[in-house]
């Protein structure tokens, strides 16, 4: 019995956090304004680490701008694309030592991306440019390009990694690209902007934020034509912004099962879970200041909710929509991406 303590003992000295941390969820935060990464420990809900997404230009930070607007990591949480707008490239950093592997200029502004299935493939909308690019993550290579509508935004990609949706601000659509060929596949157009968005597995609907609507709309993918329109609470006081891009809300996603949408109400200071398929409100909760971007936890029981002016995220159940956490990070936080992997 001793000995097997002991064997026990030795084996968590050696293995220890690869081994408690195994199973363990990591939220990382893109720190927009301040060019670093918060990662976020859960459960428990604390910054263990910043990771500095801008070892390679240490003196720009000072003169201010947009340097970590989106940001994915493969399954094995083994590497972290970031692309640093202010910066126009796309870099891709090793974790946990986090050294910069590479860098790939794109000209524009480097702004939203969808990562392939198998990780191999990052397609990056450059907004100011109207086209996307691909990048070959093994590489750290162009490997294509594809134009889009105007003002290149938010991006999703399908389930099987063969299509790949492309929200416009400015060129008011939704666009569908073959991810092989690059061809495009069909366009959807709106009365405003295409800003977050979010689809159902079968593809055949999408829900859409667009510009100053405080709410959304759900589309018929297969039709082009909006099937319902829905208008969130506003209160007394609350306008979209006056200046471009005259956000409303902005913050959409879709939890696993299907069942509900996390809603960030921009201008509002909420978050909102609403139900699916009948898209009823089912809670509304106040969070940090302009809360700017959704995702859901890897389980479904929560939605992260990023607050770009309070620097906060806010950690909401689903569906019931209660606050369990908030979590101070970095100034300016807006995209996240959660992962399950060992230590970081």
């Amino acid at each position: 019995m001793r000995q097997i303590l002991h064997s026990a003992l030795m084996a968590l000295a050696l293995f220890g956090n690869e081994t408690l941390h195994a199973a363990t969820e990591w939220l990382y935060v893109g720190n927009n304004k301040a060019g670093t990464v918060s990662v976020v420990e859960v459960p428990g809900f604390r910054v263990i680490r910043e990771i500095d997404i801008m070892p390679d230009q240490p003196d720009r930070r000072a003169r201010g701008g947009t340097f970590a607007d989106d940001l994915v990591l493969p399954a094995d949480g083994s590497r972290l694309y970031v692309s640093r707008a202010g910066l126009r490239d796309v870099a891709a950093f090793e974790l946990p030592s986090a050294k910069l592997l590479w860098r790939v200029p794109t000209v524009g502004m480097a702004d939203h991306f969808a990562l392939s299935p198998d990780g191999s493939r990052i397609a990056v909308s450059v907004y100011n440019e109207d086209h996307a690019l691909l990048i070959d993550t093994a590489k750290g290579e162009l490997a294509g390009r594809f134009e889009t509508c105007s003002g290149p935004h938010g991006m999703r990609l399908s389930a099987d990694g063969a299509r790949i949706y492309t929200g416009c601000m400015i060129g008011d659509e939704l666009m569908v690209t073959d991810a092989r060929s690059l061809a495009p596949i069909r366009r959807v157009r709106f009365e405003e902007g295409v800003r977050p968005f979010d689809l159902d597995p079968s593809e055949t609907r999408a829900w859409v934020q667009l510009t100053r609507l405080h709410g959304l709309v759900e589309v018929d993918m297969q039709t082009g034509r909006i099937a319902k329109t829905v208008h969130l609470p506003v209160p007394e006081g609350v306008r979209a912004q006056a200046d471009f891009p005259h956000t409303a809300h902005h913050g959409l996603a879709l939890v696993p099962g299907g069942q509900h949408l996390c809603i960030a109400g921009t201008m509002a200071d909420y978050a909102a879970v609403l139900s699916v398929p009948a898209l009823d409100l089912l809670a509304t909760t106040p969070v940090g200041r302009e809360p700017s971007w959704v995702i859901p936890s890897l389980d479904g029981r929560h939605c992260y909710v990023s607050s770009r002016k309070g620097d906060t995220v806010s950690v909401i159940a689903v569906p019931g929509g209660e606050e369990v956490a908030r979590v101070t990070v970095g100034a300016y936080p807006q995209r996240m991406w959660a992962v399950r992997a060992p230590s970081r």
